[in-house]
């Protein structure tokens, strides 16, 4: 039933965020509220756990990229830079200003994990200027042109934020930060 409760809040924070009730989760359902707080104690705690698997998903996935001899360096930043659990490839971005004014602990928490989970990415990047691969660049100014990317689509007022959905956009994002806008390189110009 967990698993129900879960699943069915992934599909409700999909459609409307999350302004979501108890009372829709259970309609969506066809349970009674009182078998979801059997299983979850408030609407604050299914989403905590919704929060905290979305973060060991993108964990275990930088993991598994980072681990995959088959790919590049650049290949491996590129992918993990754009790793999102696949519930959240579809979703608008206009479900983060609704989970920072419902639940703002759980916010901070995915905020805390996009600002300062960067080891595995750090690592890559220190590898690919080694390798010579990337170029050698400020890594604080990286990542803070990537966050401040995030940041900027899930901003109310951004109007591309509706134009696509956030799986097309964290790639869009990194293909402009990774490669550039230009069709030529510097030295053919």
């Amino acid at each position: 039933m967990r698993e129900r409760i879960l699943n069915e809040t992934i599909r409700l924070i999909q459609q409307q965020g999350f302004t979501f009730t108890v009372s829709d989760l259970a309609r969506g359902l066809a349970i009674s509220k009182r078998t979801i707080y059997k299983h979850f104690s408030s609407k604050e705690e299914i989403v905590e756990h919704i929060i905290n698997g979305m973060i060991r998903h993108i964990q275990q996935r930088e993991r598994e990229i980072a681990a995959d001899e088959s790919l590049t360096t650049l290949d491996k930043i590129h992918r993990i830079l754009i790793c999102l659990p696949q519930e959240m490839e579809k979703m608008d971005l206009g479900m983060l200003p609704d989970l920072k004014r419902s639940h703002y602990a759980q916010w901070e928490k995915l905020d805390t994990f996009f600002r300062e989970e960067w080891g595995i990415v750090t690592e890559l990047m220190e590898q690919g200027m080694a390798e010579g691969s990337i170029k050698h660049i400020h890594m604080p100014l990286f990542i803070d042109l990537y966050l401040g990317s995030l940041y900027q689509i899930y901003d109310s007022r951004a109007a591309v934020k509706h134009q696509l959905p956030l799986g097309e956009l964290l790639q869009s994002i990194m293909d402009i930060m990774l490669f550039g806008i230009a069709a030529k390189k510097r030295e053919e110009m």
